[in-house]
């Protein structure tokens, strides 16, 4: 049985982009729980009941859109010192720019390099990014 140091939940309403990101997770982090949700009213839940280490976040969900998610992220109290990693098709400076101003605390773009994905995952895991 597999010990898990961190949990990290992904929201994400992509079928395909989730099983993408379990694999990346099992081959490359082995050490880290994968939580995942499929709109971010279930992303939000989990994030107040398991208080993740870390939370990527797909911009363009269904429900609420990544930025209104954070914005209820960052207005609860238990969840406001996760760290948010955005993820998302928009790549234009314009939508990176936003996402800073919104308080995430990286972006990445799809289609994304796993080795990209992985490092911004460990740097924010361990505080320094």
């Amino acid at each position: 049985m597999i010990e898990y140091k961190q949990t990290v939940l992904y929201v994400e309403d992509n079928q395909l982009n989730m099983a993408l990101m379990h694999h990346i997770f099992k081959k490359n982090l082995p050490s880290v729980r994968l939580l995942k949700a499929e709109t971010a009213a279930l992303g939000l839940q989990i994030a107040r009941q398991k208080l993740p280490d870390l939370i990527i976040l797909d911009i363009g969900l269904p429900d609420l859109n990544g930025y209104e998610a954070m914005d209820q992220l960052k207005n609860d109290e238990s969840t406001r010192p996760i760290p948010v990693l955005a993820i998302s098709a928009f790549a234009q400076r314009s939508d990176i720019e936003r996402a800073q101003k919104s308080g995430f605390s990286g972006y990445i773009t799809k289609p994304f390099q796993v080795k990209t994905l992985t490092e911004a995952v460990e740097k924010l895991l361990a505080g320094i990014a």
